[in-house]
């Protein structure tokens, strides 16, 4: 367990839950918290994060907001808690396919888990829910914003619109104050997991190229993607814990501009071998992100290509 602060301390600046902190946005957002003053708790099983990505400032709790005691182990947890930013889950797209009761387990009743102890902890000043860009699936335009259809194509995005109405219903029911961020492609540092069947396009190449000095495409990589620095994502989560905004409202959170796997490719320097498409890969996806430029006051400062450039240079 990590711990340099008091848990029961009340900072000046408040006290922050980071669920899946250890993980590659998790712990950004932790660290950026601590360096603006905030007291913070932790919660991640390590399934997918690692303790080393943990500040050692923050408090750490190890366990599975899934289980059936999650909601006595999350009360004393959450006794001081003023703001709650969710962002564990299991986000494998072949790996929720494959093990769909687990990551359920995971990524929707650990979501209901916490909404319920929110509930009768009744402090909670904002519930700000990390959700993603796959609950929208396979989108008749380049472009998607927030109005756009919800028709996830995978289990994975069906799961988290399940976390989506979830929190919905106890916005209204219970008067939880929360917002919903939907994550595009989020890359930027080599704290980035390059492990899984489906990791993020620039870890996987990051993979590739380490391993075996070629990249692997499925398809013929005009397929486009929208990508988000981790440093902008996270700025954007802690603007939307002191906006007003409180009843649900939904941002999109990306680059806002189309860039291909090809394009990706480029900056890796090395062979590339195009394999056949994956079944019901969501062919274009880039955020409209006007939303949160005009309400939120939002907007990514690092293009993608300082970005992926740091990234590969790290």
């Amino acid at each position: 367990m990590l711990m340099k602060n008091n848990p029961s301390t009340k900072f000046r600046t408040g006290n922050v839950l980071v669920t899946g902190g250890a993980g590659f946005i998790g712990s950004h957002l932790v660290d950026e918290l601590i360096k603006l003053g905030y007291g913070v708790a932790v919660v991640d099983d390590l399934s997918t994060g690692k303790i080393e990505n943990i500040n050692s400032k923050a408090k750490f709790i190890k366990f599975d907001l899934g289980s059936k005691l999650a909601g006595e182990k999350l009360q004393p947890i959450l006794k001081n808690i003023d703001h709650v930013f969710h962002l564990a889950a299991i986000p494998r797209i072949q790996y929720c396919l494959e093990h769909s009761n687990t990551c359920h387990s995971a990524n929707v009743n650990g979501a209901l888990n916490l909404l319920n102890s929110c509930v009768k902890n009744k402090h909670i000043k904002k519930f700000i829910h990390i959700s993603s860009c796959m609950v929208y699936g396979a989108s008749d335009v380049l472009t998607v914003s927030e109005d756009n259809p919800v028709k996830p194509k995978t289990i994975y995005g069906v799961q988290k619109h399940m976390q989506e109405l979830y929190l919905d219903l106890f916005t209204r029911y219970f008067n939880i104050p929360s917002v919903v961020l939907r994550y595009f492609g989020v890359y930027g540092t080599k704290r980035h997991s390059e492990s899984g069947s489906y990791p993020n396009v620039t870890a996987a190449f990051s993979r590739d190229k380490r391993i075996k000095n070629k990249l692997t495409i499925y398809g013929d990589g005009e397929q486009s993607r929208d990508f988000v620095h981790v440093f902008d994502a996270v700025r954007a989560a802690i603007m939307a814990m002191r906006s007003g905004f409180c009843k649900g409202e939904v941002f999109n959170i990306g680059g806002g501009e189309p860039i291909t796997i090809n394009q990706i490719a480029t900056y890796y320097k090395c062979p590339i071998e195009y394999k056949k498409a994956r079944v019901d890969d969501v062919r274009h996806c880039t955020a409209d992100i006007t939303k949160a430029k005009k309400l939120l006051k939002w907007q990514p400062k690092i293009s993608f290509e300082k970005g992926i450039k740091g990234y590969l240079n790290e």
